[in-house]
Protein backbone atom coordinates (compact mmCIF):
# COMPACT_ATOMS: atom_id res chain seq x y z
CA UNK A 1 0.00 0.00 0.00
CA UNK A 2 1.67 3.51 -1.13
CA UNK A 3 0.24 7.24 -0.38
CA UNK A 4 -0.39 9.10 -3.79
CA UNK A 5 0.85 12.90 -2.98
CA UNK A 6 0.60 14.73 -6.22
CA UNK A 7 0.00 14.07 -9.69
CA UNK A 8 -0.03 15.91 -12.88
CA UNK A 9 -1.93 15.36 -16.63
CA UNK A 10 -0.76 16.31 -19.47
CA UNK A 11 -3.51 16.01 -22.87
CA UNK A 12 -4.57 17.93 -25.13
CA UNK A 13 -7.52 19.16 -22.60
CA UNK A 14 -4.47 20.61 -20.35
CA UNK A 15 -1.36 20.43 -18.98
CA UNK A 16 -2.47 19.98 -15.26
CA UNK A 17 -4.65 17.28 -13.34
CA UNK A 18 -6.98 20.26 -12.72
CA UNK A 19 -7.25 21.61 -16.04
CA UNK A 20 -8.09 18.00 -17.42
CA UNK A 21 -10.89 17.39 -14.18
CA UNK A 22 -12.76 20.50 -14.94
CA UNK A 23 -12.81 20.11 -18.72
CA UNK A 24 -13.86 16.01 -18.13
CA UNK A 25 -16.23 17.30 -15.29
CA UNK A 26 -18.10 19.59 -18.18
CA UNK A 27 -18.26 16.54 -20.59
CA UNK A 28 -15.52 17.86 -22.97
CA UNK A 29 -13.65 15.99 -25.14
CA UNK A 30 -9.90 16.31 -26.69
CA UNK A 31 -10.79 14.36 -29.61
CA UNK A 32 -10.46 15.55 -33.39
CA UNK A 33 -11.55 14.75 -36.36
CA UNK A 34 -8.70 14.83 -39.14
CA UNK A 35 -8.14 13.32 -42.93
CA UNK A 36 -4.61 12.07 -43.34
CA UNK A 37 -3.05 12.27 -40.17
CA UNK A 38 0.63 12.32 -40.23
CA UNK A 39 0.80 10.90 -43.73
CA UNK A 40 -1.41 8.06 -42.86
CA UNK A 41 -4.43 7.82 -45.87
CA UNK A 42 -7.78 8.03 -44.11
CA UNK A 43 -10.33 9.74 -41.43
CA UNK A 44 -9.48 9.71 -38.27
CA UNK A 45 -10.93 10.70 -34.28
CA UNK A 46 -7.65 11.60 -32.31
CA UNK A 47 -6.76 12.89 -28.87
CA UNK A 48 -4.21 15.31 -30.50
CA UNK A 49 -2.45 18.22 -28.78
CA UNK A 50 -2.53 21.02 -31.14
CA UNK A 51 0.30 22.94 -32.76
CA UNK A 52 0.61 25.77 -30.47
CA UNK A 53 0.44 23.00 -27.31
CA UNK A 54 2.69 20.90 -29.18
CA UNK A 55 4.85 24.29 -29.40
CA UNK A 56 5.00 25.20 -26.07
CA UNK A 57 5.86 21.73 -24.70
CA UNK A 58 8.21 20.06 -27.13
CA UNK A 59 11.70 20.91 -25.36
CA UNK A 60 14.63 21.45 -27.94
CA UNK A 61 17.05 18.44 -27.96
CA UNK A 62 14.05 16.10 -26.29
CA UNK A 63 11.78 13.56 -28.27
CA UNK A 64 8.22 15.40 -27.97
CA UNK A 65 7.81 11.69 -26.03
CA UNK A 66 10.71 12.30 -24.12
CA UNK A 67 9.09 16.25 -23.98
CA UNK A 68 5.96 15.06 -22.60
CA UNK A 69 6.83 13.33 -19.65
CA UNK A 70 9.46 15.93 -18.58
CA UNK A 71 6.28 18.20 -18.61
CA UNK A 72 4.15 16.03 -16.56
CA UNK A 73 6.93 14.50 -14.00
CA UNK A 74 8.52 18.37 -13.37
CA UNK A 75 5.11 19.68 -12.17
CA UNK A 76 4.10 16.17 -10.38
CA UNK A 77 7.72 17.01 -8.42
CA UNK A 78 6.73 20.62 -7.92
CA UNK A 79 3.61 19.51 -6.36
CA UNK A 80 5.36 17.80 -3.19
CA UNK A 81 8.20 17.62 -1.11
CA UNK A 82 9.69 14.17 -2.93
CA UNK A 83 13.35 14.76 -3.70
CA UNK A 84 14.75 13.39 -7.07
CA UNK A 85 18.59 13.66 -6.25
CA UNK A 86 17.42 10.98 -3.29
CA UNK A 87 18.96 7.62 -4.20
CA UNK A 88 15.75 6.82 -2.44
CA UNK A 89 13.43 8.25 -5.15
CA UNK A 90 12.64 6.51 -8.44
CA UNK A 91 11.17 7.01 -11.98
CA UNK A 92 9.37 4.62 -13.67
CA UNK A 93 7.39 5.40 -17.00
CA UNK A 94 4.97 3.10 -18.13
CA UNK A 95 4.31 3.22 -21.73
CA UNK A 96 3.90 1.26 -24.83
CA UNK A 97 5.82 2.49 -28.11
CA UNK A 98 8.13 5.29 -25.82
CA UNK A 99 9.96 7.70 -28.49
CA UNK A 100 8.91 5.30 -31.50
CA UNK A 101 7.95 8.44 -33.78
CA UNK A 102 11.57 9.32 -33.83
CA UNK A 103 13.00 6.08 -35.30
CA UNK A 104 14.50 5.67 -38.64
CA UNK A 105 14.69 2.67 -40.73
CA UNK A 106 18.02 2.09 -40.28
CA UNK A 107 20.08 3.13 -36.99
CA UNK A 108 21.38 6.29 -38.93
CA UNK A 109 17.77 7.98 -39.44
CA UNK A 110 16.68 7.51 -36.19
CA UNK A 111 17.44 11.65 -35.66
CA UNK A 112 16.32 11.47 -31.61
CA UNK A 113 15.28 7.95 -31.31
CA UNK A 114 16.49 5.93 -28.16
CA UNK A 115 14.79 3.12 -26.75
CA UNK A 116 12.52 3.18 -24.06
CA UNK A 117 15.07 2.21 -21.29
CA UNK A 118 17.25 5.45 -22.82
CA UNK A 119 14.98 7.81 -23.38
CA UNK A 120 13.58 7.49 -19.75
CA UNK A 121 17.04 7.85 -18.38
CA UNK A 122 17.99 11.04 -20.30
CA UNK A 123 14.81 12.30 -19.12
CA UNK A 124 15.50 11.36 -15.12
CA UNK A 125 18.77 13.02 -16.11
CA UNK A 126 17.48 16.39 -16.98
CA UNK A 127 14.87 16.42 -13.89
CA UNK A 128 17.87 15.36 -11.49
CA UNK A 129 16.97 11.72 -10.29
CA UNK A 130 20.05 10.01 -9.66
CA UNK A 131 18.51 6.75 -9.11
CA UNK A 132 18.65 4.42 -12.46
CA UNK A 133 15.02 4.88 -13.71
CA UNK A 134 12.48 1.81 -14.77
CA UNK A 135 10.54 2.01 -18.02
CA UNK A 136 7.94 -0.95 -18.22
CA UNK A 137 6.20 -1.87 -21.79
CA UNK A 138 3.64 -3.87 -21.20
CA UNK A 139 1.10 -2.88 -23.75
CA UNK A 140 -1.91 -0.96 -22.93
CA UNK A 141 -1.57 -2.10 -19.15
CA UNK A 142 2.06 -0.29 -18.77
CA UNK A 143 0.45 2.55 -16.38
CA UNK A 144 -1.36 0.07 -14.73
CA UNK A 145 2.25 -2.67 -14.03
CA UNK A 146 4.51 0.41 -13.59
CA UNK A 147 2.36 1.53 -10.44
CA UNK A 148 2.25 -2.12 -9.12
CA UNK A 149 6.09 -2.25 -9.56
CA UNK A 150 6.74 1.18 -7.42
CA UNK A 151 4.22 0.08 -4.97
CA UNK A 152 6.28 -3.45 -4.58
CA UNK A 153 9.78 -1.77 -4.67
CA UNK A 154 8.74 0.66 -2.26
CA UNK A 155 7.38 -2.42 0.09
CA UNK A 156 10.67 -3.99 -0.44
CA UNK A 157 12.68 -1.05 1.37
CA UNK A 158 14.52 -0.20 -1.63
CA UNK A 159 12.62 2.61 -2.23
CA UNK A 160 10.98 5.51 0.20
CA UNK A 161 9.36 7.01 -3.16
CA UNK A 162 8.56 6.65 -6.84
CA UNK A 163 7.54 8.83 -9.68
CA UNK A 164 5.39 6.62 -12.40
CA UNK A 165 4.49 8.33 -15.66
CA UNK A 166 2.77 6.72 -17.75
CA UNK A 167 3.37 8.34 -21.36
CA UNK A 168 2.51 7.41 -25.24
CA UNK A 169 2.61 10.40 -28.27
CA UNK A 170 0.73 9.73 -31.12
CA UNK A 171 2.61 8.64 -34.32
CA UNK A 172 2.38 7.21 -37.74
CA UNK A 173 4.08 4.08 -36.59
CA UNK A 174 1.03 3.58 -34.32
CA UNK A 175 -1.69 4.86 -36.13
CA UNK A 176 -0.20 2.88 -38.98
CA UNK A 177 -0.80 -0.36 -36.95
CA UNK A 178 -4.09 -0.08 -35.57
CA UNK A 179 -5.52 1.19 -39.08
CA UNK A 180 -4.59 -2.11 -40.31
CA UNK A 181 -6.16 -3.89 -38.15
CA UNK A 182 -9.64 -2.16 -38.70
CA UNK A 183 -9.62 -1.30 -34.81
CA UNK A 184 -10.03 2.36 -35.34
CA UNK A 185 -13.31 4.75 -35.64
CA UNK A 186 -13.80 7.75 -37.88
CA UNK A 187 -16.09 9.44 -35.25
CA UNK A 188 -15.54 9.99 -31.29
CA UNK A 189 -15.34 6.39 -29.50
CA UNK A 190 -18.65 5.06 -27.33
CA UNK A 191 -17.63 2.89 -24.63
CA UNK A 192 -20.07 0.09 -24.02
CA UNK A 193 -22.97 1.39 -26.45
CA UNK A 194 -24.57 -0.42 -29.06
CA UNK A 195 -23.41 1.50 -31.93
CA UNK A 196 -19.63 1.65 -30.52
CA UNK A 197 -17.24 1.65 -33.85
CA UNK A 198 -13.49 1.00 -31.93
CA UNK A 199 -11.27 2.99 -30.50
CA UNK A 200 -9.76 6.67 -31.32
CA UNK A 201 -5.89 6.70 -30.53
CA UNK A 202 -4.77 9.64 -28.02
CA UNK A 203 -1.35 10.94 -26.38
CA UNK A 204 -0.96 12.01 -23.06
CA UNK A 205 1.47 11.32 -20.21
CA UNK A 206 0.15 11.08 -16.35
CA UNK A 207 2.24 10.83 -13.26
CA UNK A 208 1.28 9.80 -9.96
CA UNK A 209 4.17 10.47 -6.86
CA UNK A 210 3.73 7.51 -4.50
CA UNK A 211 5.15 7.26 -1.30
CA UNK A 212 5.80 5.05 1.90
CA UNK A 213 2.08 5.00 3.56
CA UNK A 214 2.23 7.28 6.63
CA UNK A 215 -1.63 7.01 7.16
CA UNK A 216 -2.57 10.67 6.31
CA UNK A 217 -5.56 11.57 4.70
CA UNK A 218 -4.62 10.61 1.23
CA UNK A 219 -5.41 8.61 -2.10
CA UNK A 220 -3.81 5.54 -1.72
CA UNK A 221 -3.29 2.17 -4.06
CA UNK A 222 -4.43 -0.22 -2.04
CA UNK A 223 -3.73 -3.56 -3.97
CA UNK A 224 -3.65 -4.83 -6.87
CA UNK A 225 -3.26 -8.07 -9.20
CA UNK A 226 -1.72 -8.84 -13.50
CA UNK A 227 -2.72 -11.65 -14.88
CA UNK A 228 -2.76 -13.44 -18.50
CA UNK A 229 -5.47 -15.05 -19.70
CA UNK A 230 -3.40 -17.45 -22.08
CA UNK A 231 -6.00 -16.91 -24.75
CA UNK A 232 -4.81 -14.99 -28.08
CA UNK A 233 -2.08 -12.34 -28.52
CA UNK A 234 -4.11 -9.75 -29.93
CA UNK A 235 -7.93 -10.78 -29.27
CA UNK A 236 -9.51 -10.55 -26.02
CA UNK A 237 -11.26 -13.70 -24.27
CA UNK A 238 -14.76 -13.97 -24.92
CA UNK A 239 -15.58 -15.13 -21.15
CA UNK A 240 -13.80 -11.85 -19.77
CA UNK A 241 -11.58 -14.70 -17.34
CA UNK A 242 -8.56 -12.40 -17.07
CA UNK A 243 -10.38 -9.42 -16.18
CA UNK A 244 -12.77 -11.05 -13.49
CA UNK A 245 -9.81 -13.36 -12.06
CA UNK A 246 -7.81 -9.92 -11.39
CA UNK A 247 -10.68 -8.08 -9.57
CA UNK A 248 -11.25 -11.12 -7.44
CA UNK A 249 -7.84 -10.99 -6.28
CA UNK A 250 -8.56 -8.06 -4.94
CA UNK A 251 -12.14 -7.97 -4.26
CA UNK A 252 -13.20 -8.82 0.08
CA UNK A 253 -16.30 -8.04 1.56
CA UNK A 254 -15.29 -4.91 2.74
CA UNK A 255 -13.51 -3.61 -0.56
CA UNK A 256 -16.84 -4.34 -2.63
CA UNK A 257 -19.14 -2.47 0.65
CA UNK A 258 -16.58 0.80 -0.05
CA UNK A 259 -16.67 0.84 -3.59
CA UNK A 260 -17.83 4.03 -5.28
CA UNK A 261 -17.48 2.35 -9.03
CA UNK A 262 -15.60 0.28 -11.65
CA UNK A 263 -13.28 2.59 -13.57
CA UNK A 264 -13.40 0.70 -17.06
CA UNK A 265 -10.67 0.36 -19.76
CA UNK A 266 -13.18 0.96 -22.23
CA UNK A 267 -11.92 1.19 -25.61
CA UNK A 268 -15.03 1.03 -27.45
CA UNK A 269 -13.68 -1.80 -29.78
CA UNK A 270 -16.56 -4.26 -30.55
CA UNK A 271 -14.65 -7.11 -29.10
CA UNK A 272 -12.67 -5.82 -25.94
CA UNK A 273 -15.68 -4.19 -24.42
CA UNK A 274 -17.42 -7.04 -24.30
CA UNK A 275 -14.59 -8.90 -22.75
CA UNK A 276 -14.54 -6.52 -20.48
CA UNK A 277 -18.27 -6.36 -19.11
CA UNK A 278 -18.09 -10.04 -18.54
CA UNK A 279 -15.28 -9.92 -16.24
CA UNK A 280 -16.83 -7.26 -14.12
CA UNK A 281 -19.60 -8.89 -14.44
CA UNK A 282 -18.92 -12.30 -13.62
CA UNK A 283 -16.65 -10.94 -10.66
CA UNK A 284 -19.66 -10.16 -8.95
CA UNK A 285 -19.89 -6.61 -9.77
CA UNK A 286 -23.29 -6.34 -11.64
CA UNK A 287 -24.82 -3.50 -9.40
CA UNK A 288 -21.51 -1.00 -9.32
CA UNK A 289 -21.50 1.92 -11.32
CA UNK A 290 -19.06 1.48 -14.16
CA UNK A 291 -17.56 4.47 -15.82
CA UNK A 292 -15.26 4.95 -18.46
CA UNK A 293 -13.64 7.91 -19.87
CA UNK A 294 -11.64 7.05 -23.61
CA UNK A 295 -13.51 9.24 -25.34
CA UNK A 296 -12.31 12.42 -23.36
CA UNK A 297 -8.73 11.43 -23.86
CA UNK A 298 -8.77 8.59 -26.32
CA UNK A 299 -6.94 5.62 -25.95
CA UNK A 300 -3.52 6.46 -24.56
CA UNK A 301 -1.99 3.01 -24.24
CA UNK A 302 0.55 3.16 -21.49
CA UNK A 303 -0.97 6.82 -19.88
CA UNK A 304 -4.26 4.93 -19.53
CA UNK A 305 -4.17 3.29 -16.51
CA UNK A 306 -2.17 6.53 -15.03
CA UNK A 307 -4.93 9.29 -16.16
CA UNK A 308 -8.27 7.51 -16.17
CA UNK A 309 -7.42 6.52 -12.12
CA UNK A 310 -6.74 9.97 -11.23
CA UNK A 311 -9.78 11.45 -12.72
CA UNK A 312 -11.67 9.28 -10.80
CA UNK A 313 -9.73 10.22 -7.75
CA UNK A 314 -10.71 13.58 -8.60
CA UNK A 315 -14.40 13.16 -9.47
CA UNK A 316 -14.54 11.07 -6.02
CA UNK A 317 -13.20 13.80 -3.91
CA UNK A 318 -16.14 15.65 -5.18
CA UNK A 319 -18.56 12.92 -4.38
CA UNK A 320 -19.36 12.25 -8.08
CA UNK A 321 -19.15 9.43 -10.37
CA UNK A 322 -19.04 10.98 -13.79
CA UNK A 323 -20.72 9.44 -16.49
CA UNK A 324 -19.66 7.70 -19.66
CA UNK A 325 -19.45 10.41 -22.72
CA UNK A 326 -20.90 9.14 -25.66
CA UNK A 327 -22.82 5.76 -24.06
CA UNK A 328 -26.76 5.84 -24.63
CA UNK A 329 -27.56 1.84 -24.79
CA UNK A 330 -26.22 -1.09 -23.07
CA UNK A 331 -24.40 -3.07 -26.12
CA UNK A 332 -22.64 -5.87 -24.17
CA UNK A 333 -23.95 -8.58 -22.97
CA UNK A 334 -21.71 -8.84 -19.42
CA UNK A 335 -24.26 -7.69 -16.59
CA UNK A 336 -22.80 -4.56 -15.55
CA UNK A 337 -24.23 -0.96 -14.88
CA UNK A 338 -22.46 1.62 -17.33
CA UNK A 339 -23.24 5.41 -15.39
CA UNK A 340 -24.38 7.43 -17.87
CA UNK A 341 -25.52 10.44 -15.93
CA UNK A 342 -23.75 11.94 -13.04
CA UNK A 343 -24.38 10.19 -9.60
CA UNK A 344 -23.52 11.44 -6.03
CA UNK A 345 -21.42 8.92 -3.62
CA UNK A 346 -20.03 8.71 -0.15
CA UNK A 347 -17.69 5.71 -1.00
CA UNK A 348 -14.04 6.64 -1.55
CA UNK A 349 -12.76 3.41 -3.36
CA UNK A 350 -12.64 2.23 -6.90
CA UNK A 351 -10.84 -0.64 -9.17
CA UNK A 352 -9.41 0.84 -12.26
CA UNK A 353 -9.26 -2.25 -14.99
CA UNK A 354 -7.23 -2.94 -17.77
CA UNK A 355 -6.43 -4.92 -20.32
CA UNK A 356 -4.09 -5.41 -23.25
CA UNK A 357 -2.29 -7.13 -26.03
CA UNK A 358 0.05 -10.11 -25.00
CA UNK A 359 -3.54 -11.18 -23.26
CA UNK A 360 -2.28 -9.77 -19.93
CA UNK A 361 -4.83 -7.73 -17.61
CA UNK A 362 -4.61 -5.78 -14.60
CA UNK A 363 -7.31 -4.51 -11.39
CA UNK A 364 -5.82 -2.00 -9.20
CA UNK A 365 -7.64 -1.26 -6.02
CA UNK A 366 -7.56 2.58 -4.52
CA UNK A 367 -8.82 4.07 -1.86
CA UNK A 368 -9.10 7.00 0.46
CA UNK A 369 -9.23 3.98 3.91
CA UNK A 370 -7.00 1.16 5.41
CA UNK A 371 -8.19 -1.93 3.89
CA UNK A 372 -7.18 -4.34 6.72
CA UNK A 373 -4.78 -7.48 5.34
CA UNK A 374 -7.31 -9.92 6.61
CA UNK A 375 -9.47 -11.93 4.65
CA UNK A 376 -7.44 -10.99 1.29
CA UNK A 377 -6.95 -13.26 -1.29
CA UNK A 378 -3.26 -12.90 -1.60
CA UNK A 379 -0.24 -11.23 -0.16
CA UNK A 380 -0.55 -7.27 0.88
CA UNK A 381 2.01 -5.60 -1.14
CA UNK A 382 1.60 -2.75 1.30
CA UNK A 383 5.25 -1.26 3.24
CA UNK A 384 2.42 -0.92 6.30
CA UNK A 385 2.38 -4.87 5.92
CA UNK A 386 5.32 -5.71 4.37
CA UNK A 387 5.86 -9.33 2.36
CA UNK A 388 7.51 -11.64 4.03
CA UNK A 389 10.59 -12.79 2.18
CA UNK A 390 9.33 -15.68 -0.38
CA UNK A 391 11.98 -18.90 -0.53
CA UNK A 392 12.70 -20.56 -3.68
CA UNK A 393 14.28 -23.25 -5.68
CA UNK A 394 16.75 -22.90 -8.37
CA UNK A 395 15.40 -25.20 -10.76
CA UNK A 396 16.63 -24.67 -14.25
CA UNK A 397 18.59 -22.06 -15.99
CA UNK A 398 19.98 -21.16 -19.57
CA UNK A 399 22.31 -19.03 -21.61
CA UNK A 400 21.52 -18.46 -25.39
CA UNK A 401 24.00 -16.59 -27.69
CA UNK A 402 24.55 -16.72 -31.43
CA UNK A 403 27.35 -18.76 -30.34
CA UNK A 404 25.36 -21.51 -28.58
CA UNK A 405 22.64 -22.59 -25.91
CA UNK A 406 23.96 -23.63 -22.13
CA UNK A 407 21.66 -25.75 -19.71
CA UNK A 408 22.45 -25.52 -16.33
CA UNK A 409 26.22 -24.24 -17.49
CA UNK A 410 26.41 -27.35 -20.00
CA UNK A 411 26.91 -26.74 -23.76
CA UNK A 412 24.11 -28.11 -25.66
CA UNK A 413 25.53 -29.71 -29.25
CA UNK A 414 24.24 -27.36 -32.26
CA UNK A 415 25.78 -27.15 -35.81
CA UNK A 416 24.50 -23.57 -36.77
CA UNK A 417 25.52 -20.04 -35.56
CA UNK A 418 23.51 -16.89 -35.46
CA UNK A 419 19.89 -16.50 -35.98
CA UNK A 420 19.61 -20.61 -37.53
CA UNK A 421 21.15 -21.28 -34.18
CA UNK A 422 17.52 -20.58 -32.61
CA UNK A 423 15.41 -22.48 -35.84
CA UNK A 424 17.67 -25.11 -35.27
CA UNK A 425 17.54 -25.90 -31.15
CA UNK A 426 13.64 -25.07 -31.97
CA UNK A 427 13.12 -28.13 -34.67
CA UNK A 428 15.37 -30.31 -32.42
CA UNK A 429 14.19 -29.46 -28.91
CA UNK A 430 10.29 -27.70 -28.89
CA UNK A 431 8.91 -27.97 -32.25
CA UNK A 432 5.60 -27.01 -30.52
CA UNK A 433 3.41 -26.07 -33.37
CA UNK A 434 3.64 -22.49 -32.65
CA UNK A 435 4.23 -19.02 -34.92
CA UNK A 436 7.47 -19.86 -33.71
CA UNK A 437 8.94 -18.53 -37.69
CA UNK A 438 6.30 -15.92 -37.93
CA UNK A 439 7.83 -14.24 -34.84
CA UNK A 440 10.68 -11.56 -34.99
CA UNK A 441 14.42 -12.64 -33.51
CA UNK A 442 13.42 -10.90 -29.73
CA UNK A 443 10.32 -13.25 -29.89
CA UNK A 444 11.97 -16.31 -30.87
CA UNK A 445 14.59 -15.78 -28.71
CA UNK A 446 12.74 -15.19 -25.62
CA UNK A 447 9.95 -18.00 -26.80
CA UNK A 448 12.66 -20.55 -27.29
CA UNK A 449 14.42 -19.85 -23.74
CA UNK A 450 11.33 -19.67 -21.76
CA UNK A 451 10.25 -23.24 -23.95
CA UNK A 452 13.12 -24.93 -23.27
CA UNK A 453 13.11 -23.45 -19.18
CA UNK A 454 9.19 -24.84 -18.85
CA UNK A 455 9.55 -28.24 -20.79
CA UNK A 456 8.41 -30.68 -18.36
CA UNK A 457 9.23 -28.25 -15.18
CA UNK A 458 5.82 -26.66 -14.57
CA UNK A 459 3.31 -29.75 -14.48
CA UNK A 460 3.02 -29.77 -10.68
CA UNK A 461 2.62 -25.97 -10.75
CA UNK A 462 -0.86 -24.27 -11.14
CA UNK A 463 -1.46 -22.32 -14.24
CA UNK A 464 -2.84 -19.40 -12.10
CA UNK A 465 0.38 -19.82 -10.46
CA UNK A 466 2.94 -19.37 -12.83
CA UNK A 467 4.60 -15.76 -13.58
CA UNK A 468 6.66 -14.42 -16.34
CA UNK A 469 9.23 -11.65 -15.56
CA UNK A 470 11.69 -10.13 -18.25
CA UNK A 471 14.27 -7.75 -18.94
CA UNK A 472 15.25 -6.05 -22.09
CA UNK A 473 17.31 -2.98 -23.09
CA UNK A 474 15.56 -3.08 -26.65
CA UNK A 475 13.01 -5.40 -26.99
CA UNK A 476 11.32 -5.22 -30.38
CA UNK A 477 13.25 -2.87 -32.10
CA UNK A 478 14.05 -5.11 -34.67
CA UNK A 479 10.26 -5.32 -35.40
CA UNK A 480 10.01 -1.94 -35.09
CA UNK A 481 12.03 -1.15 -38.30
CA UNK A 482 10.55 -3.37 -40.58
CA UNK A 483 6.90 -2.39 -39.94
CA UNK A 484 8.13 1.06 -40.26
CA UNK A 485 9.49 -0.11 -43.60
CA UNK A 486 5.87 -0.94 -44.37
CA UNK A 487 4.46 2.84 -44.75
CA UNK A 488 7.49 4.96 -44.75
CA UNK A 489 6.94 5.24 -48.78
CA UNK A 490 3.89 7.38 -49.69
CA UNK A 491 3.33 5.42 -52.54
CA UNK A 492 3.36 1.86 -51.10
CA UNK A 493 1.24 2.03 -47.75
CA UNK A 494 1.24 -1.88 -46.95
CA UNK A 495 1.37 -2.01 -43.09
CA UNK A 496 0.34 -5.64 -41.74
CA UNK A 497 -1.08 -6.26 -38.58
CA UNK A 498 1.14 -9.66 -38.39
CA UNK A 499 4.32 -7.24 -38.59
CA UNK A 500 2.73 -4.44 -36.23
CA UNK A 501 1.84 -6.90 -33.17
CA UNK A 502 5.21 -8.04 -32.77
CA UNK A 503 6.22 -4.32 -32.50
CA UNK A 504 4.83 -4.91 -29.14
CA UNK A 505 7.95 -6.29 -26.99
CA UNK A 506 5.65 -8.06 -23.99
CA UNK A 507 3.99 -9.87 -26.86
CA UNK A 508 6.55 -12.30 -26.78
CA UNK A 509 5.06 -12.92 -22.93
CA UNK A 510 1.60 -13.91 -24.50
CA UNK A 511 3.04 -16.80 -27.02
CA UNK A 512 4.64 -18.05 -23.84
CA UNK A 513 1.24 -18.09 -21.59
CA UNK A 514 -0.17 -19.32 -24.59
CA UNK A 515 1.78 -21.99 -25.66
CA UNK A 516 2.51 -22.89 -21.65
CA UNK A 517 -0.83 -22.17 -20.52
CA UNK A 518 0.84 -19.41 -17.70
CA UNK A 519 -2.32 -17.53 -16.33
CA UNK A 520 0.11 -15.59 -13.77
CA UNK A 521 1.53 -12.44 -14.17
CA UNK A 522 3.32 -11.55 -17.21
CA UNK A 523 5.73 -8.54 -17.11
CA UNK A 524 8.50 -6.73 -19.54
CA UNK A 525 10.65 -4.26 -17.49
CA UNK A 526 12.72 -2.31 -19.47
CA UNK A 527 16.34 -1.04 -18.01
CA UNK A 528 19.10 1.11 -19.65
CA UNK A 529 21.58 -1.89 -19.04
CA UNK A 530 21.65 -5.11 -18.20
CA UNK A 531 22.37 -4.93 -14.20
CA UNK A 532 22.34 -8.50 -12.63
CA UNK A 533 21.88 -7.42 -9.29
CA UNK A 534 18.63 -5.12 -10.36
CA UNK A 535 17.17 -7.82 -11.90
CA UNK A 536 17.32 -10.34 -8.76
CA UNK A 537 16.36 -7.16 -6.77
CA UNK A 538 12.91 -6.54 -8.85
CA UNK A 539 12.44 -10.47 -9.35
CA UNK A 540 12.85 -10.63 -5.49
CA UNK A 541 10.08 -7.76 -4.77
CA UNK A 542 8.06 -9.27 -7.02
CA UNK A 543 7.92 -12.83 -5.54
CA UNK A 544 7.57 -11.63 -1.81
CA UNK A 545 4.63 -9.83 -2.88
CA UNK A 546 2.52 -12.10 -5.59
CA UNK A 547 4.12 -15.96 -4.31
CA UNK A 548 3.63 -17.47 -7.47
CA UNK A 549 4.34 -21.35 -7.66
CA UNK A 550 7.30 -20.69 -10.03
CA UNK A 551 8.32 -17.78 -12.30
CA UNK A 552 10.54 -17.72 -15.19
CA UNK A 553 12.45 -14.30 -15.40
CA UNK A 554 15.66 -12.76 -16.65
CA UNK A 555 17.48 -10.99 -19.50
CA UNK A 556 16.18 -10.83 -23.18
CA UNK A 557 18.28 -8.31 -25.78
CA UNK A 558 19.02 -8.13 -29.59
CA UNK A 559 20.16 -5.47 -31.63
CA UNK A 560 20.68 -7.68 -34.93
CA UNK A 561 20.29 -10.96 -36.27
CA UNK A 562 24.17 -11.99 -35.18
CA UNK A 563 23.63 -9.65 -31.46
CA UNK A 564 21.46 -11.37 -28.85
CA UNK A 565 21.27 -13.14 -25.72
CA UNK A 566 18.64 -14.31 -23.11
CA UNK A 567 19.84 -15.29 -19.96
CA UNK A 568 16.82 -17.25 -17.87
CA UNK A 569 16.10 -18.70 -15.05
CA UNK A 570 12.80 -21.31 -13.65
CA UNK A 571 12.38 -20.68 -10.19
CA UNK A 572 9.94 -22.69 -7.91
CA UNK A 573 8.94 -21.09 -4.59
CA UNK A 574 8.72 -22.75 -1.29
CA UNK A 575 5.42 -22.26 0.18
Amino acid sequence: MTSIVATNITSPLGLSTEENYAAVRRGESGLKTMDGCLGVPGRFCLGIFSQEQKRSLHLEGFSWFESLVLHSVRDALSRCDVDPASPRTLLIVGTSTGGVEELGETPDKDGLFLAPPLAVKKVAQALGFVSEPLAVSNACISGATAQMLADRLIASGAYDSALVCGADALSAFVLAGFFSFKALSAAPCRPFDIERLGLNIGECAATMVLTRDDGSECWRLCDGCLNNDAYHVSAPIPSGDGVCRAIQKVLTPEVRESLACVTAHGTATMFNDQMESKGIGNAGLCDIPVTAYKAHFGHTFGASGVVEAIITMCSLDEGLVLPTLGFQEIGVSGKIQVCDTLLSTSKRAFIKTQSGFGSCNGALLYAKSVFSAQGSSHAPSSAQFAPVPAQYDLVKSLRITPDGLWLDGEAVPAQERGAALLSELFKARLADGSRFFKMDLFSRLAYLGAGLLAKDALEDCPAEDIALLFFTQNGSLLADRKHLSTFSAPDAFYPSPAVFINTLPNIVLGEIALSQQIKGETTLVMIPERDDSRIEAIAKATTDATRPAAMIYGWVDCTEETAFRAELKLIKIKK
